[in-house]
């Protein structure tokens, strides 16, 4: 049935309207019937007959009409059908009360159990009786399936049975919703129906998706599916660590741990390798099931493969015990970091730090002490003189320089040093002293591979401080492996507020391009800066750290041998450690993981040489991403801030796999350079942390739109529930003759015509 109605779009009661008009019409035709009076009657007659119909015109013009024709859309409303397909469908439950009456009715095997995906498609048969078919007889359905997206799919008795999609490691509730909610593949739904375990872990959050659908009178039922009962069960996600370590590291493994069912537990965790114990540790579970990450440590004593395991005992009421444990693998090298330590004097921070490193099972020490007037230590893993060539010092992986004077260092020695870690990646720490003997380090070969500035720093500079100080952490230091006391940085600062305050420091000019400040002085400044006190970078293929205080002893002596001995120990790794792929001089490349999962970035670092042998600046540098099936991308490595040949790019690996990086340079062409690094990908499968149907979720959802919760045993319930939300869409139609082109056209012409009349007349 089609309906009219009529309305005026005027600013004042369209009878006023329409009587003025009329009443200035007719008083129109009567002043112009007398003046015309006198004219033949052909001509009156047109005259009067143009001034009435543009007059009635303008009076139409005035009150604005507009005919609105109203009916019943013949089509069918739409309802929308959400299936979950994600991988937490693939878990079986127990069900019971008329759950289970409902499902042994179903199903022949006599047991109240299955997998969530096999209840929906329980749900989904039944034929010309079944839910399905009594909603299509009402509704335009249109069938999705999600997970991390959304994908058209069909339902009915002909059509295949519903499955999972085998890339649903993560379940976008509220993408879904959203997107049928904004009428993808046709027209807005007037319901939508949700079959689901409610388990989501990405995207928008569904309840305040809900709230607009039910702002837009789109109601959402949904039929929950699985136990909302979590079973007991306690579970090791993963466990990860290193997949190398020198004989000596501390090798740090981390796992994570969930519990469902349990309730405000704390469980025990126990790490072992080997079968035997090393280290156990209470965790408390969240109620939510979401991991708890839990951190250990371990030095291992000898070489070879190192099996370790994490596990929790089986909890009372557990049913599945098969997920309490994880095990990772790290293979142990006892090649030792062959380390020169050097120095003039027996100071304290020779002496602890030569303790430190006699103690290092990843460490074979030689010490060379000088002693200016007294006279070198001569004997085993002593050297008598320092080594002036380059063959003297190529035993050396690392050289530690203390406060030696300038004359006790021969040209050839210095020049040597330089040259072992511009050419053999070797490494370098100068350890300033009180004797201020590093000043006399500038205009020599080392110099130029400081990571801090030694010009313009007179005598003195570096003096007792009026009040002792704790060194500030900079950012880099926050989060790098040399200053790293604690497992997190809101720890690693709290570590360091904790150290003795220091009674001396060294003064420098400032951090020298392309170095980095791990530490800083708190209020004495190198130029606009605050002044470096720890200070690396990288040099042709070597590494240098400069120390400009000398009182981590202090550390030892009265906080104990904690952080004085990891200090050190990670120091001597992070220096010796050798991250670049072997290959082309021209450049490096590095990456600061070789496994992540799906999401996660790593960083990778390129280290580039220009033509004429010094770090590349103003160059362009990409990445040659191949994945394993042999498809390549290029990602953008832009300069290090600071950087002096150092390019980053941060890949974040969309797929699960192994991907092969190389160096395109801009100075040697468009062809990739031989380095390569790779990474490792897994998969992250979120939906093995939700076991049970996420009950809270899934009636909040109805609640917020206007729809209604059932259990499997009630979706019989839907195509009335349906009915009674039904209305009919009716479709609107307006037109508005005044508002047309052709209206204005006539109009014009019908008061030009009586013009043109009335002047061929000789009418004024």
């Amino acid at each position: 049935m089609v309906t009219t109605t009529v309305i005026f779009d005027c600013p004042v009661t369209p009878w006023l309207v329409g009587v003025v008009g009329a009443a200035a019409v007719t008083a129109a035709i009567v002043f112009l019937h007398r003046d015309a009076a006198h004219l033949a009657r052909l001509r009156r007659v047109a005259i009067l007959a143009t001034v009435l119909v543009a007059g009635t015109m303008l009076v139409g013009l005035a009150l604005g009409p507009t005919l609105i024709r109203t009916w019943e859309d013949p089509e069918k409303p739409r309802c929308a059908v959400l299936l979950d397909g994600s991988r937490s469908m693939l878990l079986a439950d127990d069900y019971s009360g008329a759950a289970a009456d409902w499902l042994l009715r179903r199903t022949a095997s006599g047991v109240p159990q299955a997998t969530r995906r096999d209840v929906v498609r329980l749900l989904l048969e039944g034929g010309a009786e079944a839910w399905p078919a009594a909603v299509a007889r009402q509704f335009d359905v249109s069938a999705w399936r999600f997970a991390t997206s959304l994908e058209a799919t069909a339902i009915g008795d002909a059509e295949a049975p519903f499955d999972v999609d085998p890339e649903g490691y993560a379940t976008a509730l509220g993408d879904a919703l959203a997107e049928v909610g904004s009428g993808s593949g046709g027209r807005p739904p007037q319901a939508v129906i949700l079959l689901s375990d409610g388990a989501w872990n990405t995207g928008r959050d569904p309840h305040e998706v809900a709230r607009r659908l039910g702002q837009l009178a789109a109601p959402v039922f949904v039929v929950g599916v699985g136990d909302p009962t979590p079973p007991r069960d306690a579970r090791v996600l993963d466990l990860r660590g290193p997949k190398t370590a020198l004989l000596g590291d501390e090798v740090l493994l981390t796992a994570r741990i969930a519990g469902t069912g349990l309730g405000a537990v704390r469980l025990p965790v126990e790490l072992t390798n080997g079968g035997k114990g090393v280290e156990r540790k209470d965790v408390a579970v969240p109620l939510s099931g979401q991991p708890v990450t839990v951190n250990f440590t371990f030095v291992p004593e000898a070489p070879g493969r190192l099996a370790f395991q994490v596990r929790v005992p089986p909890q009372e009421g557990e049913r599945d015990v098969s997920n309490n444990q994880a095990t990772a693998t790290v293979d142990v090298d006892e090649r030792k970091i062959r380390v020169l330590l050097i120095d003039g004097e027996p100071r304290w921070e020779f002496r602890f730090l030569r303790n430190v490193l006699e103690r290092d099972p990843a460490v074979a020490l030689t010490v060379c002490l000088l002693r200016p007037g007294v006279g070198p230590i001569a004997g085993e893993g002593y050297l008598a003189e320092l080594p002036t060539e380059n063959k003297g010092l190529a035993d050396y992986d690392l050289v530690i320089l203390g406060d030696v004077p300038r004359d006790k260092m021969p040209e050839g020695f210095l020049k040597a040093l330089s040259d072992m870690v511009r050419q053999r990646s070797g490494s370098l720490v100068v350890v300033a002293g009180r004797g201020e003997h590093y000043r006399r380090l500038a205009g020599t070969p080392v110099a130029p591979i400081l990571p801090v500035m030694l010009e313009d720093v007179d005598a003195g500079a570096g003096v007792k401080t009026s009040e002792p100080f704790r060194p500030e952490l900079t950012q880099d230091g926050l989060t790098g492996l040399v200053t790293r006391l604690a497992s997190s940085a809101e720890e690693n600062d709290s570590a360091w507020s904790r150290l003795p305050r220091i009674q001396w420091s060294a003064g420098m000019g400032g951090l020298a391009p392309g170095a980095s400040a791990l530490l800083v002085h708190p209020y004495r400044l190198a130029g606009a800066e605050k002044m470096p006190l720890l200070a690396v970078h990288r040099v042709g293929e070597g590494k240098v750290m400069f120390l400009g205080f000398e009182e981590t002893w202090r550390w030892r002596k009265i906080v104990g041998d904690e952080f004085h001995y990891r200090f050190w120990a990670q120091a001597v790794r992070w220096m010796t450690k050798r991250p670049f792929s072997d290959g082309d001089p021209r450049t490096r490349i590095s990456i600061d993981r070789t496994a992540c999962d799906v999401g996660e970035t790593a960083q990778v670092e390129v280290y580039c040489l220009g033509l004429d042998g010094f770090p590349l600046q103003g160059g362009a540098v990409w990445l040659k991403v191949t994945d394993g099936e042999g498809r390549s991308d290029q990602v953008a490595a832009p300069a290090a801030p600071g950087g002096w040949g150092v390019y980053r790019a941060m890949f974040k690996p969309a797929r699960p796999g192994t991907y092969r990086m190389q160096p395109i340079v801009s100075a040697y062409g468009d062809q990739p350079l031989p380095p390569t690094v790779s990474l490792t990908v897994a998969r992250v499968d979120l939906e093995k942390d939700f076991l049970a149907q996420n009950l809270a979720a899934l009636k909040a959802i109805a609640e917020a739109s206007g729809g209604r919760y059932l259990t499997v045993a009630e979706a019989d319930q839907l195509p009335s529930l349906l009915a009674a939300r039904k209305q009919p869409r009716m479709i609107t139609d307006e037109y508005s003759p005044c508002r047309h082109w052709a209206y204005y056209s006539v109009l014009a012409i019908l008061l030009g015509a009586a013009w043109l009349i009335r002047k061929r007349s000789g009418l004024a």
